[in-house]
């Protein structure tokens, strides 16, 4: 628990400095224009939780800027989740390397790296340290107006280290499209592979509607959010948002050290977030540069599960902090 606090306190002081100095160098900078795909809506499906092979943002819709030519987009998180027995930190980082030379949009190679320590009672046999080594691709392709299509493919090494087995290694993939008929409306249908033992194929369905620029209702699942504009200064807007879903992992290891087992986690949860990205082109929700996230949540339905031993251990509710930049 102490390793966990120790990684979660030292990451959260370094996007809040790397968040800050990004906002003072951009005050500065002529932002490039903001172009989207269909009539003007992108869809946020790059949100979900656990898809984080997946470039969270729509700078995959957007050729290269002036601006942003030089830069690889970098990404930090580190997630604290406890209750009175049990306890979760883990710490990501990540880059996204678009293939210029393929087409524009050009597809987004992204590599991660996620560290995760997990404090159980000692009778669960589970290691404290679990890594997940992942790399993948994603690609938005315009059809038509009112059409675009998004897939995604990945491959992830979720392990302890000392399982390297089958359990340890996870696909994952995705195929959804888009469709915007009008300003202020998108429908969104599809399927996505999790890699994820209790959730191996998820729908992925809904709207998101954005009646004002100051309104976004993101009705679309396992992710719905609905977002609020507090302010926005021209160049930057704070936005306030309710979300809600799932998520979870799964890892292979070595139950007390010597037998290859597959643990999964998976919780419900409910949280309350602040945003401050730059500000887009008349309200609309994407745009490139420095991203900050601040959430806080409740979890529930928390649970491990065993795949050798077919046993489920189901966990306490917790309170949830999670910070995560972008720049």
């Amino acid at each position: 628990m102490i390793r966990g606090l120790f990684c979660f306190f030292l990451f959260a002081p370094l996007f809040f400095t790397t968040v800050c100095f990004g906002v003072q160098l951009e005050s500065g900078v002529q932002k490039a224009g903001h172009q989207v795909v269909g009539k003007g809506f992108t869809n946020p499906a790059g949100r979900v939780t656990d898809l984080n092979f997946v470039p969270e943002s729509a700078d995959l819709l957007n050729g290269p800027s002036q601006n942003h030519a030089r830069r690889l987009p970098v990404g930090l998180k580190a997630e604290w989740i406890a209750d009175s027995t049990t306890g979760m930190a883990s710490t990501e980082l990540n880059v996204s390397l678009p293939l210029l030379f393929v087409r524009t949009p050009p597809p987004i190679v992204k590599v991660g790296l996620n560290y995760t320590s997990l404090q159980t009672p000692e009778n669960f046999g589970i290691p404290e340290d679990l890594f997940e080594y992942s790399v993948g691709i994603a690609s938005v392709r315009r059809l038509n107006e009112s059409w675009n299509v998004r897939t995604m493919l990945g491959v992830e090494l979720a392990t302890d280290n000392e399982n390297r087995s089958s359990d340890a290694w996870r696909f994952r993939g995705g195929l959804f499209a888009t469709y915007s008929k009008s300003e202020n409306v998108s429908w969104t249908l599809g399927a996505i592979a999790m890699g994820r033992q209790d959730l191996p194929v998820i729908p992925v369905i809904g709207a998101v509607w954005q009646p004002n620029p100051s309104v976004r209702v993101d009705l679309v699942y396992p992710q719905p959010r609905v977002n609020r504009l507090l302010f926005d200064d021209g160049s930057r807007q704070q936005w306030v948002y309710l979300a809600g879903g799932t998520s979870g992992s799964t890892w292979g290891y070595q139950q007390f050290d010597t037998i290859d087992d597959q643990l999964t986690y998976s919780d419900l949860r409910l949280v309350l977030g602040l945003e401050s990205r730059p500000a887009g082109a008349s309200g609309k929700p994407f745009v490139r540069g420095k991203t900050m996230q601040l959430e806080m949540g409740y979890v529930f339905s928390r649970e491990l599960e065993f795949e050798q031993e077919t046993r489920e251990e189901p966990l306490g509710d917790a309170l949830m902090i999670n910070f995560s930049t972008k720049f």
